[in-house]
């Protein structure tokens, strides 16, 4: 991982939530999108509430927000099974964004009534390469948050019809894109000062916390990695391990490795909402003022948010640390464990939830005034255990003592 300083920073001009233990929306809840081709690679999307009840949910990574963030997915072959061509994913070129998840601005919700709708069209192929040109399928479907006095405090999951488009390739390939790296031209400070300090700091927990998350994955409970991960295979587990020390690996070092930190927001994609993104096709990541401002540096709350544990989802995402890079499947506690484990191997927020609790077990034992949750249990760990996961730090001093 590099830093980008004052004389080496590259500008682009260019225009995407804290782990809380949640519950999911009611079962007759849902969210119906009607995908429709516009235009050549033009495409509209109606969202339907198709509950009984009102639904506020936050827009954000989802249709409604302008940013350049992942509303569809994309296939070649996707419609020609009997032709035994491989479906292919068309790799996504725009920005990946963690949120807020309390205090959300009234801008970044939407709430619908039983049966209303709300439209959207954008362009896929601003976000993907489709200058080859053929028969792309398109879909969409996850969970979205939902909130409560501009909170998240649930999910609602949403599906869509599959669409097969003709692309026509040269009116592809002269869309805009709307991520693009300008030429080395322009030079603004980016890591000075207290954010620097603050990144340094983030950084260092960020290993400390990745390896902790990687030993656990390795050989440490089974129900704790079944419960994020759904699964206790071995092969599994040796995945999530290898991703999380290829974490540590990445945040150890300030001057080299696959991606490029941008300390502020130079690529002008943070929001009142947002505390950090990545580009995953070009291994970047960039804080927004809100990692500063709103997050601490390390949270002793179960299934919080800290600036440690955003850096590390951000770090899944760049497919230069570990690859594929990871998606944002689901948000928070409750949505991240309601994924199918194919599903949670590849979901950022499963890996720094993942961390964290490994982390809140252990302080919620050193410390008796500290009220756990949901998978954030004490854990008895010896010395020696204390030591490998957290190295010779003052909370296994602490932990030790009570140990012995």
């Amino acid at each position: 991982m590099r830093f980008i300083s004052a004389s080496s920073l590259l500008l682009a001009l260019a225009p995407t939530l804290n782990a809380v233990p949640v519950e999911v929306a009611g079962s007759a809840q849902g969210l119906d999108v009607t995908l429709s081709q516009v235009g050549n690679t033009r495409i509209k999307a109606v969202v339907k509430n198709t509950g009984s009840e009102d639904v506020t949910f936050v827009h954000l990574n989802f249709f409604k927000d302008a940013a350049p963030v992942q509303k569809v997915s994309l296939f070649r072959n996707g419609m020609l099974p009997n032709l035994n061509l491989a479906t292919t994913e068309v790799q996504f070129q725009g920005i990946k964004q963690r949120l807020i998840t309390e205090g959300l601005s009234d801008d970044a919700l939407t709430t619908l009534a039983p049966g209303a709708t709300i439209e959207d069209e954008f362009d896929i192929a601003s976000t993907s390469d489709l200058s080859e040109g053929g028969t792309i399928t398109i879909n969409s479907n996850g969970l979205v948050p939902i909130t409560t006095d501009n909170k998240v405090t649930g999910y609602i999951p949403f599906t869509s019809n599959e669409l097969s488009i003709d692309v026509d390739a040269a009116e592809a390939a002269s869309v805009t894109q709307a991520v693009k790296i300008l030429e080395r031209r322009t030079k603004v400070t980016s890591c000075s000062g207290s954010r620097l300090s603050a990144l340094q700091t983030a950084l260092r927990n960020t290993v400390s916390l990745a390896r902790a998350a990687a030993t656990a994955a390795q050989s440490g409970s089974s129900s704790r990695f079944q419960e994020y991960f759904k699964t206790t295979s071995s092969s599994t587990r040796s995945t999530v391990a290898a991703r999380l020390n290829a974490v540590a690996n990445e945040a150890a070092s300030t001057s080299s490795g696959s991606t490029t930190y941008y300390c502020s927001d130079v690529y002008g994609y943070c929001s009142s909402n947002v505390l950090a993104y990545t580009l995953p096709s070009y291994n970047i990541i960039a804080n927004c003022d809100l990692y500063y401002s709103y997050l601490p540096a390390l949270t002793s709350t179960c299934h919080a948010q800290d600036q440690a544990t955003t850096t590390l989802h951000e770090f899944t995402h760049a497919p230069g640390v570990y690859s594929p890079g990871t998606d944002d499947l689901g948000y928070g506690y409750s949505a991240a464990t309601a994924l199918s484990a194919s599903q949670a191997l590849l979901n950022a927020d499963t890996y720094a939830l993942f961390a964290n609790g490994t982390y809140s077990s252990l302080l919620s034992f050193v410390n008796p005034l500290l009220t756990p949750d949901n998978s954030c249990q004490p854990q008895l760990l010896d010395a020696r255990t204390c030591n490998r996961q957290f190295g010779r730090s003052t909370s296994c001093k602490v932990y030790w003592k009570a140990v012995e």
